[in-house]
């Protein structure tokens, strides 16, 4: 059996996806062939760079849209450009051409932009349904990371053929934080990760520790950006490369997370793992005993987390602990097994 995944840098995140494709090619093997599939512009490079053992790699120095055109011009869909495929797994917002005949399925993190549809411009909520719709035409199932983001397929789309297979994160080692601790934001300045409530409660509270913001610009972010040039201690980083991004994480004080809406909050996951205490949403799928978890539309009640996470040092320990042991419960392995049933069922 040949599976064809497309790998162009995906939702799961660029710290994830490497080592997804590794877990699931041993999960595979021997029983079927994983065939990975990407194009890239000149100078940048997809995440996966080399064919784990039992898989193969195809990447092309072309942009994902002349692809897709030789595809839809039925020239060489991605399928075909792997010589053939049982079934094909795409794991972005762009569908890869694949000819009619061959079973798909998707991997959708979330469905944020029909949920809360004032937290995105409409462009862009545009193009995320026409994706969407253009996926259930297609897909033979979905693959999703929570029960919350099934229930959405669901109910705002109808759609109930659906696997959830949660995500996983890598062990970090556990090393001493050097330098002057800080507080880490991670995620896109984008409003529906909440970073002007956030920056609103971290000027009243005016911690001794920095706040470092570290994700790339989102839309609607200028003013989160104005808000953040003007208040004391705060950093703006932009985006991180995985090492830098992976050390800067395991050298924070607390990771700061309070999303409005998440298809399952990877970030908290990766404090879990990094052995730091994790401030987030109280709202599913971010919910969990491994974090402090407040409301994240009440600044009050950010700030009080704040002050919490902070200073209240039996409560960090709690944390710490819980956050490894769910860590060590959320494995790639667990991911790509779940994924290689979803493929099994649906070739049933």
């Amino acid at each position: 059996m040949r599976i064809g995944l497309d790998f162009r840098p995906a939702m799961m995140a660029t710290t994830g996806i490497g080592r997804y494709v590794g877990a699931l090619s041993r999960e595979l093997a021997p029983r079927c062939d994983l065939r990975l599939f990407g194009v890239f512009r000149k100078g940048n490079r997809p995440a996966v760079r080399r064919a784990p053992d039992g898989a193969r790699l195809l990447a092309w120095p072309l942009p994902s849209r002349a692809m897709d055109l030789l595809g839809r011009l039925r020239l060489l869909p991605a399928d075909r450009a792997l010589g053939g495929c049982d079934l094909f797994h795409h794991t972005n917002y762009w569908l890869a051409e694949v000819a009619a005949r061959t079973p798909q399925v998707w991997t959708l993190h979330d469905l944020a932009f029909l949920r809360a549809p004032e937290l995105y411009p409409e462009p862009a909520r545009r193009k995320l349904r026409a994706v969407v719709d253009e996926a259930v035409r297609r897909c033979a199932a979905f693959l999703v990371p929570s029960e919350e983001t099934a229930r959405d397929c669901r109910e705002l789309l109808g759609y109930d053929r659906v696997f959830v297979t949660p995500l996983g994160v890598a062990p970090h080692a556990t090393t001493p934080r050097l330098g002057t601790p800080y507080l880490l934001a991670l995620g896109t300045i984008e409003p529906r990760k909440n970073h002007r409530r956030l920056l609103q409660a971290y000027a009243t509270l005016r911690p001794d520790l920095e706040l470092h913001l570290v994700g790339r610009r989102g839309w609607h972010d200028d003013e989160v950006l104005a808000l953040a040039a003007r208040t004391p201690g705060v950093v703006v980083r932009g985006h991180l490369p995985e090492d830098e991004l992976r050390a800067t994480l395991a050298g924070a004080h607390a990771l700061l997370y309070p999303s409005l809406l998440e298809g399952f909050g990877l970030p908290v996951l990766e404090a879990n793992a990094a052995g730091v205490p994790a401030l987030t949403s109280d709202r599913a799928p971010m919910r969990t005993d491994a974090a402090l978890c407040i409301d994240p539309t009440d600044v009050d009640a950010i700030v009080e987390g704040l002050r919490r996470i902070i200073d209240d040092a039996p409560l960090r320990a709690r944390l710490i602990e819980r956050g490894r042991a769910r860590a060590g419960a959320h494995t790639w392995e667990r991911c790509a097994s779940e994924t290689a049933r979803a493929y099994e069922a649906i070739l049933a």
